[in-house]
């Protein structure tokens, strides 16, 4: 299993934003900006698709975690998926496997937005997903890093907490700027207009 997870975030935006947290109003606002710079394909649908990934993710991780969540997760990708330009999350986070809470982590095997929608739908815990690479089960179709180029499949990593980050030293990764620390625990501070 990787030792490394990333994160892809926008540095104007900071580390680890919630969208789901922002009115229908702001969270469009930050949608058609995306749309308008680097992301053109964003569906019209993408914020109704989001929400209800976030209340299944959060439903199925009460679920496997034992316990209830007031926010939506910070997501990662898990591996080094910091070599692939993406000019909408120009920036990437890299923290240690380790210092990510096990009891507070889920995973997926696939985007989580993809993942739902499917009659298979299931979210692992950390020792799910441990037994799995121990068992060699993990397809070799999931990419743990873009180093050799963009990987279609690969597993998310959803952290429940994002003041657990905050506890980490982000520091020691030398990849997030200082003044981006301040967005960590509460994501997205005001509107993108």
């Amino acid at each position: 299993m990787p030792d490394v997870v990333t994160h892809l975030y926008d540095p104007e935006v900071g580390v680890c934003p919630d969208l789901c947290s922002l009115s229908d109003l702001d969270a469009e606002r930050v949608l058609d900006r995306l749309r308008r710079t680097h992301r053109p394909s964003l569906k019209p649908t993408y914020l109704s698709r989001r929400r209800a990934t976030e209340r299944w993710l959060s439903e199925q991780a009460s679920k496997v975690l034992r316990r209830r969540f007031k926010e939506g997760p910070s997501y990662f990708f898990l591996g080094d998926f910091s070599h692939t330009e993406d000019l909408s999350r120009p920036a990437a986070l890299l923290l240690p496997m380790s210092t990510l809470p096990t009891d507070g982590i889920t995973f997926t095997l696939g985007d989580s937005m993809n993942v739902c929608e499917r009659s298979d739908a299931r979210v692992f815990s950390f020792d799910e997903i441990s037994a799995l690479f121990e068992a060699d089960e993990i397809a070799p179709e999931f990419g743990l890093s873009d180093r050799h180029g963009f990987q279609p499949n690969f597993i998310e990593v959803q952290l429940w907490d994002r003041s657990e980050l905050l506890r980490s030293d982000l520091r020691q990764t030398q990849r997030v700027p200082a003044r981006h620390l301040q967005n960590i625990a509460s994501g997205i501070k005001q509107p993108i207009g």
